[in-house]
């Protein structure tokens, strides 16, 4: 199997982080599943099979056209705004289906406000068919150590309370996927700092924050064609037009054909 091509931009100028990158990209472990290219801008991109963001100075911001879904080692989460529609989980449910390799997946909603639809998780498993809980509020999630039972947990108070769950639940280094595009994106967590003065397993957790975005574009790639290859017909569809055969018996007969009976006779 040929290796993908992922591409590397960096946002921000740091010298520090950029050595950090260079010293990702040769990786012998990560050159065995991919080959790195660093590249200026996303548009530099476009040849590669996925790109992965290092923001130096503040989080990788989410297209317009995506939804954000951090991942982590345990489980997913999608920060919103707002209140979940069933839209919204409808949408996820692809997501983590098509990029994720999440069959049936499981979805929980957590916000400590009341919802204006608190019937929303039952009605979306009823009329939908998709595993949905909820909501929780968030000390409760929290002490039945729930999140290892969801392939997703929606938050609603923007990254807050998802901030507040990686950090209690002591998720190992997330990674920021802006899903529902056609190119996979994936970017660091955290701006990457380095020091001089940072002590050397400070610098080996910024090189895993690094690699697990690579990770995590080569999964999504790969369950993508599974996905996709799984679902396309492997017959073509054949359409027989019979007006076509009237069409040839009703024709002329051509000078060639006259021309070949004149000598058969």
């Amino acid at each position: 199997m040929e290796k993908l091509k992922i591409a590397i931009t960096q946002i921000g100028t740091d010298t520090a982080s950029s050595d950090l990158v260079r010293q990702v990209c040769e990786d012998s472990i990560l050159l065995e599943l991919c080959t790195p290219i660093v590249c200026d801008r996303e548009t530099d991109a476009s040849a590669a099979d996925a790109l992965v963001i290092v923001p130096t100075t503040e989080p990788a911001k989410c297209p317009a056209d995506a939804t954000l879904i951090i991942a982590t080692n345990k489980t997913n989460f999608m920060p919103l705004s707002k209140e979940p529609t069933a839209e919204d989980i409808i949408r996820l449910r692809v997501v983590l289906e098509r990029d994720f390799d999440c069959r049936s997946p499981r979805i929980a909603i957590v916000q400590d406000a009341p919802m204006q639809n608190p019937e929303l998780a039952s009605q979306v498993t009823n009329e939908q068919s998709i595993n949905t809980y909820g909501p929780y509020a968030v000390e409760e999630f929290l002490s039945k150590d729930a999140a290892c039972h969801f392939d997703c947990i929606i938050t609603t108070d923007g990254e807050t309370t998802c901030g507040r769950l990686i950090t209690d639940l002591a998720q190992e280094a997330p990674v920021r996927f802006f899903a529902g595009r056609e190119s996979v994106v994936t970017a660091v967590y955290q701006p990457i700092h380095t020091n001089e003065e940072e002590e050397e397993e400070e610098g080996l957790a910024d090189v895993s924050a690094l690699t697990h975005p690579f990770y995590l574009a080569i999964d999504i790639v790969r369950n993508r064609a599974f996905y996709d290859g799984a679902r396309q017909n492997p017959l073509q569809k054949l359409y027989h037009d019979k007006r076509e055969d009237r069409r040839k018996d009703n024709a002329p007969q051509t000078n060639d054909n006259k021309e070949d009976k004149g000598q058969e006779s």
